[in-house]
């Protein structure tokens, strides 16, 4: 780990396969060295490139993420009923692909390049089909320091495009900074971003417009081992919108732990991943909207869990399931929902 913290590759490349030839050699750190081996074997080289394919089908009770189709009102009126709780199916597929080139300078300066990409198809409710593509672009500075904690600093670019109901609706363009740290065992990515968010008017979605303003994210990604095969990833996150009709407007604040445990079933060499996942987003509104409640600004407190399983199929392709589960809670009947989904699917990783 030192030398391939040290930039030290071919000495890091040597060590790895040492050990992975260990003959009391446990799965935990059998895949760990597999893992660390690939990343050296994509650092010998400067244009680097991984990245995954998924694709599956999920279910879900409440596709529409409304609220129950009876719901009244603060007119008296019933909730639009196209947009209220139903269950669907749908085909989902995604993508993400990094690029990274390496100056080779003692530095670690780097060049770096992601695209995602997700697109979901509904089986009967296509009020709800969505896609969307996003591209960061950024140079990455290593900074010398006294301790090998690999710390560095990113400026990127994003730009991102969506579609809703098989309609160009949403893009934004702009960008942010990252810095990367490691203390101890735990690597630590600060993040703040502005991006200037455009809404399209659809038929189904005649106010989308109404969100068109700057976004504000600010927050802190941390992942580290905790011990023997079980690690963490956790985000913490906070998000300030303004928005041209002021009821769209919105300070959130958000927090999402994942527990990945690696682990090798009885008579199964292969590495198995669980993860466990629980996280919270809470919503606080600049002001009450008018065709729902005016008398009353919304806020909502959103609450999630999910139990993810991942298994080899053959090589590089593996098998992923998800359950979640999450619900809204509101002081405004619109807004509360409930939902509860299963997701399965292959992904190739490379």
């Amino acid at each position: 780990m030192l030398y391939y913290r040290l930039g030290e590759y071919e000495m890091a490349h040597e060590h790895f396969s040492a050990a992975l030839k260990m003959a009391d050699i446990t799965p935990e750190l059998k895949q760990r060295a597999q893992d660390l081996l690939s990343a050296v074997d994509k650092k010998l080289f400067p244009d680097q490139f991984s990245g995954y394919v998924q694709s599956g089908l999920r279910y879900q009770t409440n596709a529409a993420t409304g609220p129950g189709a009876q719901t009244v009102l603060a007119s008296g009126l019933l909730f639009n009923s196209r947009f209220a709780a139903r269950g669907d199916w749908n085909w989902f597929g995604a993508f993400g692909l990094n690029y990274v080139y390496d100056f080779e300078n003692q530095h670690g300066d780097t060049f770096e390049v992601s695209t995602l990409g997700y697109d979901a198809q509904q089986f009967t409710l296509h009020q709800f089909d969505i896609s969307l593509l996003e591209l960061r672009a950024g140079p990455r500075f290593g900074i010398p320091t006294a301790s090998p904690v690999g710390l560095s600093i990113k400026p990127y670019v994003v730009a991102t495009g969506g579609t809703l109901a098989d309609a160009p609706y949403y893009g934004s363009l702009g960008g942010g900074l990252t810095v990367h740290v490691n203390a101890g065992n735990i690597s630590l990515d600060p993040f703040a971003e502005v991006v200037q968010q455009s809404f399209r008017n659809l038929t189904l979605y005649p106010l989308a417009s109404g969100m068109n303003g700057p976004l504000q994210t600010y927050g802190l990604q941390a992942s580290g081992p905790i011990y023997s095969g079980l690690s963490f990833q956790s985000r913490v996150v906070y998000a300030h919108a303004d928005a041209s009709f002021n009821p769209f407007g919105y300070d959130s604040y958000a927090g999402d732990i994942w527990l990945p445990w690696n682990f090798s079933p009885l008579g199964d060499g292969r590495t198995w991943t669980l993860t466990p996942t629980a996280g919270f987003t809470t919503w606080q509104y600049s002001a009450p909207d008018p065709t729902v409640d005016p008398l009353n600004t919304p806020h909502i407190l959103e609450w999630r869990v999910g139990l993810g399983l991942e298994f080899p199929i053959w090589q590089q392709i593996m098998l992923n399931t998800l359950v979640q589960y999450r619900t809204d809670l509101s002081n405004i009947a619109a807004f509360t929902m409930h939902d509860f989904s299963v997701t399965a699917g292959p992904t190739l990783r490379f």
